[in-house]
């Protein structure tokens, strides 16, 4: 048997393209994976922020994301796709999937680089069933995006620390400069980097001025120029956002005893540390100690060149989130969420790539195959845990299923009744499905611009009320869709006597059985 098994992978091995093959049946895997249930979700919050930017020229969306929390580069390429591909769910949420894409070809060239074909392969498998990965490659946001830069710029750096070339370097410091420009938190991947590269100079037995001679080389120095050249006209405005975020407040928890536990079983299961228990605790626990005994032993039985690499898939898969998790510690506010780093998701497929791979080599390949079925299946559990929750943020509880709102509202309705928002968070979650038979409003003296994001709002008459009185006389039959807190009805309706309620519905919750909104239908006397 195994004799049988060997000569088998021996002939598959010598098939032309065959590396390619594989690639190519680990990306269509991964596409059908997400694909499968990337419009099932209502739009929520931050995918609608990214879709109401885009209804703005490409100076306004700049100007608009300088007074919210991110820069501009991946709203600038969301406008691009979304005028070639359509402005539905999937129009919006499909350039997530492209990016992802990207992430897994960077991320297969970056392990067949160094580690060979075995492991690259592995690692994609590993990849296309990724929960973490299926659920950002479903979102209109920019995660993705920036993971495809961080591997991308990952393979490079690892071409250009061997090139006597200067253009590697100079496509690194590109990479690195869009990277900021796409999200912030880029910065841990470059950290990751240059923690790597820190270790190996040392390694080489260097210190002091030597050190820093042998670290800072002229590529190095012209690679970050390059870097800050592109990022340093958006500098003030990072500076004013993080500054803001800082002084008063998020809404991301603190960070505890189980958050690096939870990283880990999000990475496998899609599931918080508390909710893997039994079976998931057990798989977990496995997983983790095969990766570290392997990882180990492979470590030690590396050559000084691949041990180099190895570190630098190590640094990438471990540093940011570490580095995450201390800038989240007080008197600093937490800004610890798993899908901030998800280069290190995928670094975490890469490395446990090479352990089974190589790290396992000396076993019987059983034990390499049951290795690979162990890890696939947890994360095969995890992309069912994805398909259940959808868009349930588990950082706050909550479900978004405001297109079930509108929907609703308009079945029960007649066209030419517009709906009103109770708040702007609703409002940009509903006006997504706006339409001209049922068009959606929120009432400007209801809402308080109090953040940056709500200023596409208010420097736009776009459908605000101004004049309710006005408005009512021109509508007397509306529909007001508005959130459930605490089973108690938010400002459904206003404080308005002349408004009576004609019918109403709510939307549930099927994953914490509570409802979640309510929606009426008004005529206003």
């Amino acid at each position: 048997m195994k004799k049988t098994s060997s000569r088998l992978l021996e002939r598959i091995s010598h098939v032309r393209g065959v590396d390619y093959i594989f690639l190519a049946a680990g990306l269509i895997t991964y596409a059908l994976v997400t694909l499968r249930t990337i419009t099932a979700s209502s739009i929520w919050f931050d995918e609608a922020f990214s879709a109401y930017l885009t209804r703005f020229n490409y100076t306004e969306i700049a100007l608009y994301t300088a007074t919210d929390v991110h820069p501009p580069l991946y709203y600038w390429i969301l406008k691009a796709w979304t005028s070639l591909f359509g402005t539905t769910e999937l129009g919006f949420r499909s350039l997530s999937l492209v990016f992802a894409l990207v992430a897994i070809v960077f991320g297969f060239l970056l392990v067949r680089r160094l580690f060979g074909r075995k492991a690259a392969w592995i690692a994609v498998l590993l990849l296309a069933f990724s929960p973490m990965l299926v659920r950002y490659g479903q979102e209109a946001r920019m995660y993705t995006m920036a993971a495809a830069i961080g591997i991308a710029a990952t393979y490079v750096l690892s071409i250009a620390v061997e090139s006597k070339k200067r253009r590697p370097w100079v496509i690194y410091g590109i990479l690195v400069g869009l990277g900021m420009l796409t999200h912030y938190f880029m910065a841990l991947v470059w950290l990751a980097h240059w923690v790597w590269r820190f270790i190996v100079t040392r390694q080489q037995g260097l210190r002091g001025k030597d050190l820093r001679k042998a670290f800072f080389t002229k590529n190095w120095i012209i690679a970050h120029s390059i870097a800050i050249g592109l990022f340093i006209w958006w500098l003030p405005f990072m500076a004013i956002q993080l500054t803001t975020i800082q002084a008063s407040g998020f809404w991301i928890g603190s960070v505890s005893v189980d958050t690096l536990p939870g990283y880990v079983t999000n990475v496998l299961f899609y599931l918080e540390h508390g909710k893997a228990t039994g079976w998931y605790g057990a798989a977990a626990v496995v997983v983790v100690l095969l990766l570290v005994v392997f990882g180990i032993k492979l470590y030690r039985n590396l050559n000084k060149k691949q041990q180099k690499y190895y570190l630098l898939l190590l640094t990438l898969a471990v540093v940011p989130v570490l580095i995450l998790f201390i800038a989240s510690l007080p008197p600093l506010k937490s800004s610890f969420v798993e899908r901030y780093v998800m280069s290190a998701i995928i670094g975490f497929s890469l490395v446990a790539g090479v352990i089974i791979a190589l790290g396992m080599a000396h076993l019987r390949k059983i034990w390499q195959v049951l290795a690979v079925v162990l890890v696939v299946s947890c994360m095969i559990v995890g992309v069912s845990n994805v398909y259940y929750y959808g868009n349930y943020n588990k950082n706050s509880n909550t479900l978004v299923g405001t297109r079930e709102l509108v929907e609703g509202a308009i079945a029960r309705s007649k066209p030419g009744e517009p709906i009103i928002a109770a708040d702007p968070w609703i409002f940009y979650e509903a006006v997504f499905y706006d339409s001209t038979s049922h068009p959606i409003y929120f009432i400007d003296a209801d809402t308080h611009y109090i953040y940056g994001s709500l200023d596409m709002l208010k420097y736009s008459n776009a459908h605000k009320i101004n004049d309710l009185a006005a408005f009512a006389k021109a509508n007397p039959i509306v529909w007001y869709i508005g959130g459930v807190q605490d089973q108690t009805i938010r400002t459904i309706p206003p404080a308005r006597s002349s408004w009576t309620l004609l019918q109403s519905f709510s939307v549930h919750n099927p994953i914490d059985n509570n409802d979640i909104y309510k929606a009426g239908e008004f005529k206003i006397n």
